[in-house]
């Protein structure tokens, strides 16, 4: 276990089903990381609701009132399951998509669902998850509807009795910097007790020549070897650092790396992506390979773009 420089877990729910199991897997991170706990919900008039009932003093306090009611059930439920937890809670006013950008200034990691069911002006519809993921200051877990938040009753029970449960997975990606997405899976992993996989997609490059479509062989091995070797490189001081994690390396030959790591996600706890840093043009948006997985992911997504764990890797220490 390795310190923190933001020693706070944040959630950010609405009230839906998928916003609880998302607040679930948060207080585990909580636990894991021996962190307190922040729940988040934020408000922010419907933009359909008429002038003169948003004036109303009545509607205002219902509307305030339910979301306070909410967030309180939810923060109950969670204290009486994890007695030793440290957790706080507040409905913050303002866009869902800037509240929770805003917490992650001081978070270690926010977790969210990928959709809420448009209640407190849709805390967790799918754009705001997206732009959470590519702007947020930390690490961003994303939770999506078929998954079951990485802690299933099989998991949990194998976990309890010392046996390795679901693996993490990290995408390494040669030409993305995906440095800081390696350090947190590693501690991910460490911290859950699990093993975790390293997956590498390569593709010989394209051939030339009349016969274009048909790779000659020293191309197809010559590829293949740099893959492994730049699998080799991005792992290298990561496993003396974390011996106690299991890693096992897997090349996958495929063309389309979002589409190859949707389909290992579906025997993954977590996986594990890098993104593009904030501050440049591209990362304006999340890149490809994110916006795949938070669509289309069978388990929860962890996205981490370089500047945003810059101070995680500060306070563990880089390998």
């Amino acid at each position: 276990m390795t310190s923190q420089v933001h020693p706070i877990v944040v959630a950010g729910v609405d009230g839906s089903t998928q916003s609880f199991v998302a607040l679930d897997l948060a207080a585990d991170e909580a636990v894991r990381r021996h962190q307190p706990l922040r729940v988040v919900a934020a408000f922010l008039w419907p933009a359909l609701a008429p002038v003169a009932q948003i004036a109303d003093a009545g509607f205002t306090d219902d509307m305030l009132t339910a979301a306070h009611r909410m967030l309180e059930e939810a923060v109950d439920r969670i204290r009486h399951a994890r007695p030793g937890l440290d957790v706080t809670s507040a409905v913050v006013l303002g866009s869902a998509a800037g509240v929770l950008i805003t917490e992650s200034q001081r978070a270690s990691v926010i977790v969210v669902g990928n959709r809420g069911h448009g209640g407190f002006a849709s805390l967790l519809a799918g754009s705001v998850a997206t732009q959470l993921a590519a702007h947020a200051h930390c690490p961003v877990i994303i939770v999506r509807p078929d998954a079951d938040g990485g802690s299933s009753p099989a998991d949990t029970a194998l976990s309890r009795a010392g046996v390795t449960a679901s693996p993490v997975v990290v995408g390494i990606d040669a030409e993305e910097r995906t440095e800081a997405a390696i350090a947190f899976a590693f501690e991910e992993a460490a911290n859950r007790r699990v093993s975790l996989t390293a997956v590498r997609v390569w593709a010989e490059p394209p051939s030339s020549g009349p016969d274009q479509f048909k790779p000659v062989a020293y191309e197809y091995d010559l590829a293949r070897k740099t893959a492994a070797r730049q699998l080799a490189e991005s792992l290298a001081g990561y496993q003396e650092k974390y011996p106690d994690v299991t890693v096992d390396r897997e090349l996958i030959h495929g063309h389309d790396p979002a589409h190859e790591l949707r389909i290992v996600s579906a025997e993954a706890g977590l996986i594990v992506v890098g993104s593009r840093g904030r501050g440049e043009l591209a990362g304006l948006v999340l890149g490809s390979i994110g916006q795949t997985l938070v669509h289309q992911a069978r388990c929860p997504v962890a996205i981490v773009h370089p500047a945003a764990a810059s101070t995680e890797l500060a306070g563990a220490g880089r390998p």
